[in-house]
């Protein structure tokens, strides 16, 4: 099956078309942003009850907080990320939660405008509630590709590191339909600026305007091979066999891409999303496949570093549906009760929430997540 017939098929689920809302992307790598320090210590207090399963709290302290102190732009950061973490465990709120989310970045913004990291999330909420309104028809009419374009080129402007953003203006500039915002030369553009800049980001913006007959395996092979170190390659590749039905080669491209980089370990739950995919589109394969999903959604819980709890919460819903599927109702209960005493907030999206939403405060987050696409 060829990368468009994958895709396709994906988009059918409606959970996976829910999996957009946690796009905001996984696996991290990270390295410290020197904030000031008191403006960290609001932010880091009050991520730290999220991640103990505790957002609502989180959110009380830092609205009474920043209603008395509004020039601290880490803890509008905060307050940022905490609706956003809020309104995925629930679609019916997420639409008010990331306009909430959407409105404290702005401020942060407004505080610090040389902070990308600000940026960058700005962006990312801007794109999400783009492609609400696209998809969905809700969202905020008002917010345009180029209101994103110009909130990801600013953070481009800031730090070059910060590919993410103009990959995804690659993927909507030439992704979207006639009419909906696609723009050919702006998306060729952007892919030859990052061409330009580092060989892996240039090649994910390549590919996404590859034509559907070419060889992605020989183009991301090529790139492994002059890039031997670089994980996001070696994970680039895997997810290229993913979509051709290789989920044997694409584990072994994981396990590259994770041996250098131990933080890539939420690779695991993307073969486990493939399978688990399979199973949705026909159930009549659960109970083949089950076994397999179970044990790459168990290597993550046992991975090292340890995932933290939203991460272990939103694995575990996973498995209670596998569980539940397979007429083990007292496993599956027990799963749910593990995933809600983790945080209580979780996602249940089928798509992976990602370490934008979760990285501690102080954390720079780099990775790729895709919108028309399920990996």
């Amino acid at each position: 099956m060829n990368k468009a017939e994958t895709i396709s098929r994906s988009i059918m689920l409606s959970a996976s078309i829910i999996a957009v809302f946690a796009i905001c992307l996984a696996q991290v790598s990270c390295k410290t942003n020197h904030e000031n320090d008191d403006e960290v210590d609001i932010a880091t207090s009050s991520w730290e009850l999220r991640m103990n399963g505790k957002a609502d709290e989180a959110k009380l302290i830092l609205q009474q907080y920043t209603s008395e102190n509004q020039d601290n732009a880490m803890a509008w950061y905060e307050l940022s990320r905490t609706m956003h973490h809020i309104g995925l465990s629930d679609p019916q709120i997420l639409e008010t939660s990331i306009t909430d989310a959407l409105s404290y970045i702005e401020k942060a913004v407004e505080l610090a405008p040389d902070n990308a990291k600000f940026q960058n999330y700005k962006g990312t909420l801007l794109t999400l509630k783009l492609y609400m309104n696209l998809t969905f028809g809700k969202g905020d009419v008002n917010i345009s590709l180029e209101e994103v374009e110009s909130a990801f080129t600013t953070t481009f402007g800031l730090d070059n590191t910060f590919t993410e953003g103009i990959i995804t203006l690659v993927e909507f500039y030439g992704g979207l339909p006639e009419g909906n915002g696609r723009n050919n030369k702006k998306a060729e553009n952007y892919a030859a600026m990052l061409e330009g800049t580092e060989l892996v980001a240039g090649a994910k913006a390549r590919e996404i305007l590859m034509p559907e007959d070419a060889d992605y395996l020989e183009f991301w092979t090529n790139i492994v091979d002059m890039a031997p170190n670089n994980p996001d390659a070696h994970q680039a590749l895997g997810r290229i066999y993913l979509f051709y039905d290789q989920p044997e080669n694409a584990e072994i491209c994981y396990t590259d891409a994770m041996a250098i980089d131990p933080d890539k370990n939420t690779c695991l739950l993307d073969l486990g999303r493939y399978y688990l995919m399979m199973a949705m589109q026909n159930p009549a394969l659960l109970d083949s496949v089950g076994a397999t999903i179970k044990t790459h959604f168990g290597k993550y819980l046992n991975a090292n570093p340890e995932p933290c709890n939203p991460m272990k919460a939103w694995t575990y819903s996973k498995l209670a549906m596998v569980e539940k599927y397979t007429g083990n109702t007292e496993k599956s209960e027990q799963y749910v009760m593990q995933a809600n005493q983790l945080d209580p907030f979780h996602s249940p999206a089928f798509g992976k929430p990602g370490m934008l939403i979760f990285a501690h405060p102080n954390e720079i987050v780099h990775d790729q997540g895709y919108y028309l696409s399920p990996f």
